[in-house]
């Protein structure tokens, strides 16, 4: 079929708990409408009270409350394929959602075990890379040393900051609790620069249009620039449709939105979105000093690395603090629009 593009706003509550518009949640809800008379299954990838990364099974939608929120590190999915697999050879329905090779090799896993995929519904993730796993530990005893108290929950992004600059929220088992300061950017600055991103990542194969799950999910940039009635401020998602099994899922999400009027859905025939997201068009690149990083990494540790390659120390604090202060006055956009190229 001839792949469907649509923006997506879910209420007003679900967008401020996920990421950018609160699609995955719409799409569990639209599946358990569609198969409400049948056994069916909904897996993702929740942040464990251990805070492990892990994908996880639930048999309602109610319970994919877990799933919400980015993750920027490395899912253990090491035992859902088998589950999976099994549960469709038994004539159960499932939604599985993760990034796009996730999503491949459990096709290849079914495949291999010759059972049909009919029931099995996929969401992929419009990827930049994953982090990986030895980074996150890492990460966490390093800020656990810092406030000298045990880590209990984090956010990769937490909504009340805002949308689009990646702030994180952390709480700690003496009550301190932590909301986008320069200690919790460490981690999502390491992410973006490309840094900590396993090096299979740079030569994906998954980095185009051609997708392998029946529905691609990502966050919808540059959405301000679009001439659209949906509310955008705190996050809309953005949806390609590329096969009828995901078509049967979004036409559930418009029965959805026009009994809520707090839900847009709106289909896109433009092509603007795709100047916001590199990953439909190429792979991340490989920084410049990848290697040097990780022979640094194994040699010197965490907080060396992180002072060498992305200068954290005093001038990086004061820094960020400035630059949290302008995101809340009009010269973001200013500065946004430049990045883009429209001022010189």
């Amino acid at each position: 079929m001839k792949k469907l593009v649509y923006a997506f706003k879910n209420t007003d509550t679900e967008v401020m708990r996920s990421t950018s518009g609160g699609a995955f949640t719409g799409l569990c809800n639209a599946f358990e409408l569609l198969h409400k008379n049948r056994k069916k299954y909904i897996y993702g990838a929740e942040l464990t009270s251990s805070l492990k990364v892990r994908h996880t099974g639930v048999t309602s939608a109610k319970e994919c409350s877990i799933f919400q929120g980015s993750k920027y590190v490395k899912s253990d999915c090491k035992d859902c394929y088998f589950e999976i697999a099994s549960q469709l050879k038994n004539g159960c329905f499932v939604l599985f959602s993760g990034t796009p090779c996730q999503v491949a090799a459990l096709k290849t896993y079914i495949d291999r075990e010759g059972i049909t995929k009919d029931r099995l519904f996929t969401v992929d993730l419009i990827c930049h890379g994953t982090p990986k796993t030895r980074v996150w530990n890492d990460y966490k005893e390093w800020l656990e040393k810092k406030v000298h108290a045990g880590l209990k929950e984090y956010s990769f992004r937490y909504k009340p900051e805002g949308w689009k600059a990646y702030p994180a929220r952390a709480c700690f088992d003496n009550g301190v609790v932590l909301k986008n300061t320069a200690l919790l950017s460490v981690f999502s600055r390491l992410h973006m620069s490309g840094y900590i991103t396993a090096k299979a990542c740079f030569s994906c194969p998954f980095s185009n249009m051609d997708r392998p799950g029946d529905i691609t999910l990502g966050d919808f940039w540059g959405i301000e620039n679009m001439n659209t009635a949906i509310p955008w401020k705190y996050g809309v998602s953005l949806m390609l449709v590329n096969t009828e099994n995901g078509m049967e899922l979004v036409k559930g999400l418009s029965d959805m939105a026009q009994k809520n009027q707090e839900l847009f859905l709106e289909e896109v025939k433009s092509q603007e979105y795709r100047k916001y997201q590199h990953n439909l068009s190429r792979q991340t690149e490989k920084p410049e000093l990848y290697d040097e990083f990780w022979k640094d990494y194994d040699q010197t540790g965490f907080e060396a690395v992180i002072k060498k390659y992305i200068n954290y120390g005093m001038k990086y604090k004061v820094v960020f603090l400035i630059k949290k202060v302008v995101r809340k006055t009009p010269f973001i956009h200013l500065y946004r629009k430049k990045r883009r190229g429209k001022i010189r």
